[in-house]
């Protein structure tokens, strides 16, 4: 059965515009628009999401399929939803339930299937007990644990250096005594530490790359070049050639500790009870349909 005016029916209906030429009559649909409010104490996060879900009009009893929309609801704007019949066109009516208590009871069964299987997805990381932000990828969240992870280990990098100086005021000491002292270059260790940690932990990439190159890191000559390389003395170079290398492979550890523990993130699932879900508007959609009326 179809009628080529628009069908009396006690729900609100509206009309997909545009229509194509190929169109030869409109099939019902419905189409439900849902707050759905996520609430989790324990990511500490409220959020709300309004959605379209769209779905064929079933024939008799049956429900709706609302896993296999006919086209995106997400893509819908108010501009292409029309009070009236875009075109004259039949409208297929044989066989559906276009009514109040059909509409009503199948947007029951769409917030039932909702709390069942909707989720709002978060990334967790337990070490420390962090969150994603709302749509934040697991890159931009890694790496803003990467600076907080640096953070951590302050009291570690200080101890470091004051070792590492330590042990080169040694060989300082022990270089002027055989009267090699003109020929040690200094050591900008302080500088060197303070000004390149952010840049150790301004992003995973940054990190990633750090941990696979083999330049020389920590202790610097004047020229920029590695300490160990930039005199002459056999002793003297094993003796900081070992220091630099100890003092590389210290500092590496340490960024690759803040690296797995920034890494180490789950993912973490907000659901739904069916009373946050709420309903804002339900009607039929008439929907251009293709071939023969």
């Amino acid at each position: 059965m179809t009628t080529a005016l628009p069908p009396s029916l006690n729900v609100s209906q509206y009309w997909l515009a545009p229509v194509p030429e190929a169109a030869s009559a409109y099939r019902p649909a419905w189409l439900v628009e849902c707050s759905l409010k996520f609430h989790s104490l324990r990511a500490r996060i409220k959020h709300t999401d309004e959605r379209r879900f769209l779905a064929w009009a079933p024939r008799g009893e049956g429900s709706p399929d609302w896993e296999a929309p006919p086209l995106d609801p997400a893509g819908l704007t108010d501009a292409q939803l029309w009070k009236s019949p875009p075109r004259e066109l039949p409208h297929r009516l044989q066989g559906y339930l276009l009514d109040e208590g059909a509409l009503s009871r199948h947007a029951d069964e769409l917030v039932a299937w909702l709390s069942r299987r909707e989720k709002l997805r978060l990334w967790f990381n337990k070490q420390f007990d962090a969150f994603s932000e709302v749509g934040e990828t697991r890159e931009s969240f890694v790496g803003r644990l990467a600076e907080s992870a640096a953070d951590a280990i302050e009291d570690e990098l200080a101890a470091l250096t004051a070792r590492v100086n330590l042990k080169l005021l040694q060989v300082q000491a022990a270089a002027e005594r055989k009267g090699l002292g003109k020929h040690l270059p200094e050591a900008k260790l302080n500088e060197i530490l303070n000004d390149r940690r952010q840049e150790f932990f301004s992003s995973i990439t940054r990190l990633e790359s750090l941990f696979s190159s083999g330049e020389r890191l920590i202790v610097a000559a004047e020229d920029n070049q590695p300490l160990s390389q930039a005199v002459s003395d056999p002793d003297l170079h094993e003796t900081l050639l070992h220091i630099e290398m100890d003092v590389r492979r210290q500092l590496n550890d340490l960024c690759t500790r803040c690296l797995e523990a920034a890494s180490a993130c789950d993912p973490f699932e907000v659901g739904l009870q069916p009373g946050q879900i709420v309903l804002l508007r339900k009607f039929v959609l008439w929907l251009p349909e293709l071939g023969q009326a």
